[in-house]
């Protein structure tokens, strides 16, 4: 079933820099003409504060917690995005190189807009156009078993960096976001998200600290949530039931320490 939904290191660095400016000038004395007056060093001191990347914790919690947490989700703007084939096929004129085929639209080349672009490696040549995401740049294709196949034509950037725009969720002020890839079957792939200089970068392997920390793989996360810029509550599909299914429910704090 296809379900499209969705270290630490405490530190404060103080560093102190001496910076000594020796400056030693020799002028006559008018007073007394056989000594000489010397200025000797002036000393400043400067204290620059660096600051760690920001770091990740999850924390297992009850479906109360989730629950009341709930009260102060923040919506979640979903991301533009263009499906009609002619309207693509003219927007990327020079960037994608499209064909139709038996109600289809396929890609034989991607021109990036860095100056590079696709090679036989990405085997473009299995996958069927989804959707053109403008404001992001992102081309989503669909690949055999319909995972997700993107590609960020600014930079190059593939499935893995570049993600789903389709399946975000964004915290409140846009500095942070959860994306994820199908990856065919029923799991997905998980990974954070931070805006820096106008796009969005990966920063944390969701999957791979929660792998760490509780020994299992995250598969799917149902139902996600921002409740401010720092902190997303999530609830993962543990079994699927007719009754209703089981969750499991999880808090992922964002952490920054100088």
């Amino acid at each position: 079933m296809k379900i499209k939904f969705l270290k630490k290191i405490p530190a404060i660095v103080l560093i102190s820099i001496f910076i000594i400016s020796c400056e030693q000038k020799v002028k006559p004395n008018t007073d007394h003409p056989s000594k000489e007056t010397i200025t000797v060093k002036t000393v400043e001191e400067t204290t620059v504060l660096t600051s760690k990347p920001a770091q990740i914790q999850i924390e297992k919690i009850n479906a109360e917690a989730f629950q009341s947490a709930i009260q102060q989700e923040k919506t979640n703007k979903k991301t533009e995005k263009i499906t009609d084939f002619k309207l693509v096929v003219k927007q990327l004129a020079g960037v994608v190189d499209f064909k139709e085929l038996d109600g289809y639209l396929l890609v034989n080349k991607i021109n990036f807009r860095n100056g590079t672009s696709s090679g036989n490696k990405d085997q473009l040549e299995e996958c069927t156009f989804v959707a053109y995401f403008p404001s992001e740049d992102i081309l989503l294709l669909e690949g055999g078993h319909t995972t997700d196949v993107s590609f960020d034509l600014k930079t190059g950037q593939k499935t893995y960096d570049a993600g789903n725009p389709d399946l975000v969720i964004t915290s409140p002020s846009g500095k942070y976001r959860l994306n994820r890839v199908f990856e065919g079957q029923e799991c997905f792939y998980h990974f954070i998200q931070e805006k820096k200089n106008g796009w969005f970068q990966k920063v944390f392997e969701l999957d791979k600290t929660f792998k760490k920390n509780f020994n299992k793989w995250l598969c799917i996360i149902e139902k996600g949530f921002w409740t401010d810029d720092n902190t997303f509550y999530f609830r993962e599909v543990i079994q699927f039931k007719e009754t209703g299914n089981v969750y499991e429910y999880y808090k992922v704090k964002i952490t920054h320490e100088l």
